[in-house]
This record gives C-alpha cells, structure tokens and sequence, in this order.
C-alpha cells in the first residue's frame, strides 16, 4: 500500500511512527483483502480545530473527533488506486489512549486500521457488521503486538 503523510512534523510532542512503520501495518490489511493491493491513502494529521470542522461539514456533527475516512469523489479516482484519505487528530488520540490505559502508539494504530477499513467499505452501523469489524481490527492489532483494543 502506498501511503501519503501530512503535518507528521507539526505533531512532534506526539509520538507519530515513522512512514515506513505505517505502511508496515498497512500491510497487514494488503495481506488479508487483495483489493487493497497497491492502493494509496493519503493520511493528514490535523489539530482540533480542523478535525472538529471537517467533522461539522462532512457528518454535521459540531464537535471533534478522534479520525475522519474519506471515499475519493471520483471512479476514475478509484480505478487509478486510490483508496481515499484519512484525517486522524493526534490531540484526541493521546487523550483517548491515557483515558483508556493504551500506548498512543496503539491507539493510533488501530484509528489507523478503523479507518482504512472503512475506505475498504466495513461499517460498523449495525451489530453484525460491528463484531465483524472490531474481530479484524483485533486480528491486526495483535499481528502488530498491541492488546486487544476493546479491553480497557
């Protein structure tokens, strides 16, 4: 999977990972669903303000969020291998990774993996697809040595 990273540099009091060990994880999920293969996803670190704003334009919801996944607007998009892009808010993520008891290093993984599963077009909206989802998210986060993210 081919990865794009934006504002890493602006968030250096977080402990972002390095492209190469994002991309690392990205492919586990190339390794369990072939569609993904060769993909890209464009990945922007954005603070507060700006992720509670895309928040408010795309879901209509005033208030922040820990991450944001966005389909590409176009087919010929899709076709030429982009996957889509992701907004992630490392503030909310240290906040929730110490309100939960997880490293921030795990926390922003599985937001990371959460929302490439979405632009791979899992949904967590009814209980069935929730389980199936949260059940890959577990597989992968373990692949990657973190704890079960839903125990806290």
């Amino acid at each position: 999977m081919k990865l794009s990273l934006s504002n890493s540099k602006n968030f250096s009091k977080f402990s972002i990972p390095s492209k190469k060990k994002i991309i690392e994880a990205l492919g586990l999920i190339e390794e369990k669903f072939e569609n993904s293969a060769g993909k890209s996803i464009n990945i922007k670190f954005c603070k507060i303000d700006e992720i509670s704003a895309l928040n408010k334009e795309f879901r209509k919801k005033d208030t922040p969020t820990n991450v944001l996944s966005f389909y590409p607007e176009s087919n010929f998009l899709i076709d030429q291998g982009f996957l889509g892009e992701i907004a992630i808010c490392p503030q909310i993520i240290d906040e929730e990774a110490k309100k939960f008891g997880k490293s921030f290093e795990s926390r922003l993984y599985h937001l990371i993996i959460h929302a490439v599963l979405h632009l791979l077009g899992f949904s967590h909206e009814n209980m069935h697809n929730r389980k199936k989802m949260e059940s890959i998210e577990k597989e992968l986060m373990q692949k990657l040595n973190f704890a079960d993210p839903y125990v806290y």
